[in-house]
């Protein structure tokens, strides 16, 4: 059952979008226009039990699931996010001061605009987002997280205690395991499994480049 605050009735998506816009929930209309939300779409990608199409709309309380060949790169508002095949994400919530994002299985990419507060949860990982590049895998052993630019808010969902803040001009990547070594689930991790053109692109999706291709 869906519990999220925005979805009570829904007599159409668009119909939806439009009465959120009007309460004041969620980001202006325009930043959810379906004709600019969907950037690349590939092989079989689902929203919440729907086939994904160029014009689709994605929104808050949506779940995104993509197939063994499916690759999807979408919008919302200055955020672009991409997934690889075989991934599962929910969005939780995204308001323009605030959203949240749950990887449940895959791999993800994404970028952020600056000074909106975002949280993704992806396997047992939480980071708090501040305007930046991340990419993220859901493994066996844990999650694999690279900070690609900018500055994360990392904790083990086991242990609240057991963060750090990750500063990065240029892919700092951490392993977070399920169970402490040393007094800590992080460990340091490559750089690997995505590269500065995949997230140049997502940048450019929203208008800006990545800060690794372009310094600024």
């Amino acid at each position: 059952m869906d519990d999220s605050p925005y979805l009570g009735a829904r007599l159409s998506r668009r119909h939806f979008l439009r009465a959120a816009a009007a309460s004041g929930l969620l980001l202006p209309l325009e930043s959810f226009a379906a004709t600019d939300q969907v950037h690349d779409l590939r092989g079989k990608v689902a929203i919440s039990n729907r086939p994904a199409t160029w014009k689709s709309e994605v929104l808050p309380g949506d779940r995104i699931v993509t197939g063994n060949d499916g690759h999807f790169v979408f919008v919302m508002g200055q955020d672009a996010v991409m997934l690889r095949s075989r991934s599962e994400l929910v969005i939780e919530k995204y308001e323009e001061s605030q959203g949240l994002l749950r990887l449940l299985t895959g791999a993800m990419g994404a970028v952020f605009g600056r000074g909106r507060q975002r949280r993704i949860l992806a396997g047992n990982a939480t980071a708090g987002i501040r305007g930046t590049g991340v990419y993220m895998e859901t493994r066996g052993d844990g999650t694999y997280f690279c900070t690609c630019w900018g500055a994360v808010d990392l904790a083990s969902t086991e242990d609240a205690n057991d963060k750090r803040l990750v500063e990065s001009k240029r892919h700092i990547a951490n392993m977070i395991s399920a169970s402490a070594s040393g007094g800590t689930r992080f460990k340091p991790a490559t750089f690997e499994t995505h590269t500065d053109e995949e997230m140049d692109i997502l940048e450019k999706c929203v208008g800006r480049r990545s800060p690794i291709v372009v310094p600024r």
